[in-house]
């Protein structure tokens, strides 16, 4: 693919690597924690679901503190640095011993989480100008960096779960914490010449004390709120509020010129809210289900239930390629097509994705109550192709749409919507509750075919929506 080998500059790849082996981590522990829950702690589907909804919202819901740190105080660049060793401390203590320090660990890695997300994704945008329709192709194939590593550690943890357990499986994740370090140091001069404007400045030990005690008050409190479930959705909606608040206030003070496109902006994130409801299935109901209700075989191979979740960045890899060409020869033919066009593409996808479990279920389970594993491969096709056009080009919207002054508030303001879906998401998943005295797949299954039918017939009718008012957001794009 010659197109693709030209077009990135050299810092590119090094944030790609970094990027894949923080998410290598990351998406091995999201694999299993679920299932660990359940089957090891004996949490009830509807705790487990809640547990993780609640963590992964906090992981995305503090990540607009970092976005501030990266822009204001420290610098992109060094807390990536620090947000790196953070996580591989909440790694490593959850792999030391997962029940004792649970709640800990993945607070340390909620704070972790908040201080590197971002600025990775800060960085590249500051690779382009605003206006360069590259960008599209850019973040892309960057997002196939998070599906490189994420392939990897769910297809890998889930055996090395079975074979040596639970522990040694969680410890793989601070092993892909530390190679993502070692690459940052041993080739961060290729990206010296980016950042915001502290990275250019000498460090302000201030501003480091700073950064050190707000990254402990972050842990934490996320270890505090993750036993305190109500209170956690409290607070995550009044700093949605928040966030939602500041929107506003960067909207009135913008010139006519960026305040629509920061208009558009809020109307997609509130779309890609929707989504991300949908992507939180994966690792909760989509995960149980793949347990309960299928035959553990893909294309005849026998795997473990966790690792069907790597059909997800199987799919995106194999996709991004393709369409990070297809942005580009249209962009070059002046026919791209717009992002809210692309948007509500992504949601059709999405929702016959999760209509063909919906008919896999109802038409064709066996007599025990169970699925070919083969019919995730189409479901989890069609929903990742409705991610490439969401929360792939989520971060390319935010690049193209947003002044460089405000993009690190922008990027926490993307993260802070999805922290609310994953959120919404462990709602929509306790639809599919299956109380403990039902063991049979065949009493599960109906469970699991209602809450498919219901996810796919209300996204396909949003989607509707979306594409009724696609000329006109495409015609304030381009004013």
């Amino acid at each position: 693919m010659p197109e693709l080998k030209q077009k990135f500059p050299k810092p590119f790849y090094i944030l790609f690597s970094i990027e894949m082996w923080e998410r290598f981590g990351y998406y091995g522990m999201q694999a299993l924690l679920v299932l660990y829950m359940v089957k090891h702690l004996k949490f009830s589907d509807i705790q487990a679901d809640n547990t993780f909804s609640a963590f992964a919202a906090l992981v995305y819901a503090f990540v607009c503190v970092g976005g501030y740190i990266g822009d204001k105080l420290l610098g992109n660049r060094r807390t990536l640095l620090i947000g790196a060793v953070v996580l591989a401390l909440g790694y490593l203590m959850l792999g030391l011993n997962s029940e004792k320090f649970l709640y800990l660990s993945l607070g340390i890695i909620v704070a972790g989480n908040a201080l590197f997300k971002s600025n990775p994704s800060t960085l590249i945008s500051k690779l382009y100008q605003t206006n360069d329709h590259r960008v599209d192709s850019a973040f892309t194939v960057y997002y196939m960096a998070i599906n490189i590593g994420s392939f990897i550690s769910m297809s890998f943890c889930p055996l090395i779960e079975k074979i040596w357990g639970w522990n040694w499986a969680f410890l793989v994740s601070f092993m892909g914490m530390v190679v993502a370090i070692l690459n940052y140091i041993m080739f961060s001069r290729y990206f010296r010449h980016l950042g915001s404007p502290p990275d250019f400045k000498p460090l302000k030990i201030t501003n480091l004390l700073i950064v050190i005690i707000t990254t402990v008050i972050i842990a934490l409190t996320s270890t505090w709120l993750l036993g305190h479930l109500v209170v956690t959705h409290t607070i995550l909606f009044i700093a949605l509020t928040i966030v939602g608040l500041l929107f506003v206030k960067e909207i009135l003070r913008s010139n006519s010129s960026e305040r629509i496109k920061l208009i558009i902006s809020a109307i997609l994130i509130g779309e890609a809210i929707i989504f991300f409801i949908l992507y939180q299935q994966m690792p909760t109901s989509l995960n149980l289900f793949a347990q309960r209700n299928t035959t553990h075989q893909l294309l005849g191979i026998q795997i473990e239930p966790a690792t069907f979740q790597a059909l997800n960045p199987m799919w995106i890899m194999l996709l991004s390629p393709l369409l990070a060409i297809i942005y580009t020869r249209l962009g070059r033919k002046n026919r791209d097509m717009s992002l809210p066009g692309k948007f509500a593409l992504g949601m059709m996808f999405c929702s016959l994705g999760f209509l063909s479990l919906y008919i896999a279920s109802t038409f064709f389970a066996n007599h025990s109550g169970l699925i070919s594993g083969n019919w995730l491969i189409l479901s989890y096709g069609m929903q990742s192709t409705g991610e490439l056009l969401v929360s792939g080009l989520g971060l390319a919207m935010i690049a193209r749409l947003t002044p460089q002054r405000v993009m690190g508030f922008m990027m926490g303001a993307w993260f802070m919507s999805t922290s609310i879906a994953m959120l919404l998401g462990g709602y929509v998943a306790d639809l599919a509750n299956i109380p403990e005295n039902i063991t049979k797949p065949v009493l599960s299954l109906n469970i699991y075919s209602n809450l498919f039918l219901k996810i796919g017939v209300a996204s396909f009718l949003i989607c509707l929506i979306m594409f009724l008012f696609v000329p006109k957001l495409k015609k304030h794009l381009k004013t």
